[in-house]
């Protein structure tokens, strides 16, 4: 499915084994391989799917089950823990993003430096596996685009670390500030903190189902069963490039997105070099900086930095704090995305990822570089035959060529 965009429903609330569940239901039984999590130091650890009912709707259930003793680690520890990690980038990036979201939010409730958040029920083995994990499935399904849908929120009080706290928990209500919501007339708990972290991590647009043809719908379940409503979140597959014409005048097809600049004068190379890994590791889907000429003839960079809007308040926060500086500029802007295929190529005995466009291909700098280190062969020799392999690779074999 070429334009697939995830459409994740959360009506009747979200938690990380229900995300779980529902993208897990939509790969087969070598797909949701959640090996990867063995290099975090977590303990010993499983993740079962079940099928279920919740409200008598079929769904699937992701079990968790791990066997540990400590169920509080720092936000510092779990994020080097990830960074240092041998997942791959974006499952990288992506759940040190959500967790940045819980961790910045710990912070301000508690006002106390991030660095000096411990966490408590999301600390535990089992949230880590429910967030890593949920970043692992999506690798697997590569949307070209994530929609969630409005949050429901029941009422009520619930016991965690801190005691008694109202609901919706303040952390969810933090995590959810400028998002869509919708009320529950439901006693319990339905969007966890955890929950509410990875749907607006996710998100690249907030909205309701988009036009285009229906693929496969599936359903996460939660723990409970209530008579009350449905205790699921759900996941839906749309072909987005079989929608119907959005180039008419006034249209606005594409993803909408922010972009934030500031101006710099007194903030070395290296600095601007480091921040920039730092939010694109964070989830921004572009950073850059550009020379200019500030008052009195001072030579400066403007950074900048795209995102989706669920991103901007982290990395705002992330700019001024790595930068120094004393404020940003926010703007709309409207991503015109054009389909893209990932795929790998082999070249002198190794593989070689690429990335292909409508009008051209790009191999992996970062492979060019490892292959030259183990071959002696240029660089840029060696981009030229990934390039020729790639234009010349067999599209019936797979392990040629993934289209996503």
């Amino acid at each position: 499915m070429s334009g697939k965009t995830l459409w994740i429903d959360p009506t009747f609330g979200a938690s990380g084994d229900m995300l779980l569940g529902a993208l897990g239901a939509h790969l087969d039984a070598s797909q949701r391989d959640v090996s990867a999590l063995q290099g975090l130091d977590i303990g010993t650890h499983s993740v079962t799917w079940e099928t279920t009912t919740r409200g008598g709707l079929r769904a699937t259930r992701a079990v968790v089950e791990v066997d540990e003793q400590s169920h509080h680690r720092t936000w510092s520890s779990i994020d080097e823990a990830l960074a240092s990690s041998d997942l791959p980038e974006a499952v990288r990036s992506g759940a040190r993003a959500t967790f940045r979201r819980l961790g910045e939010v710990e912070a301000a409730q508690h006002d106390i430096p991030i660095d000096d958040v411990h966490f408590h029920e999301v600390g535990a083995a089992d949230a880590i596996v429910d967030i890593v994990g949920v970043w692992l499935l999506i690798d697997q399904l590569r949307p070209t685009k994530v929609i969630v849908g409005p949050v429901g929120l029941g009422h009520g009080t619930v016991q965690a670390a801190h005691g008694t706290l109202p609901l919706p928990a303040p952390a969810t209500i933090a995590l959810l500030e400028g998002c869509p919501t919708r009320s529950l007339d439901v006693a319990s708990e339905t969007c966890t903190p955890t929950g509410a972290a990875l749907l607006t991590s996710l998100a690249d647009a907030w909205g309701s189902l988009p036009s285009g043809v229906l693929g496969p719908t599936h359903r996460g379940a939660g723990g409970r069963n209530p008579d009350s409503h449905p205790n699921v979140v759900t996941a839906t597959l749309v072909d987005t490039e079989l929608a119907v014409d959005t180039s008419a005048p006034g249209a606005h097809p594409g993803v909408d997105a922010v972009v934030i600049e500031t101006n710099l004068d007194d903030v070395t190379g290296e600095v601007i070099g480091h921040v920039i890994d730092v939010l694109l590791a964070a989830g921004a889907d572009d950073a850059w900086a550009q020379p200019i000429t500030m008052k009195k003839g001072r030579p400066g960079h403007l950074l900048g930095v795209l995102c989706q809007p669920s991103l901007e308040a982290t990395l705002r926060h992330i700019v001024s704090a790595e930068t120094g500086s004393l404020g940003t500029r926010v703007r709309p802007v409207v991503k015109h995305p054009l389909p893209r295929s990932f795929g790998e190529v082999e070249v002198r005995g190794h593989r070689i990822a690429v990335k292909a466009g409508p009008h051209r291909a790009k191999p992996e700098h970062d492979d060019l570089v490892t292959v030259s280190a183990a071959t002696g062969v240029p660089v840029r020799v060696l981009a030229d035959e990934a390039l020729a392999a790639w234009s010349s690779r067999d599209l019936r074999n797979p392990s040629i060529e993934t289209s996503h």
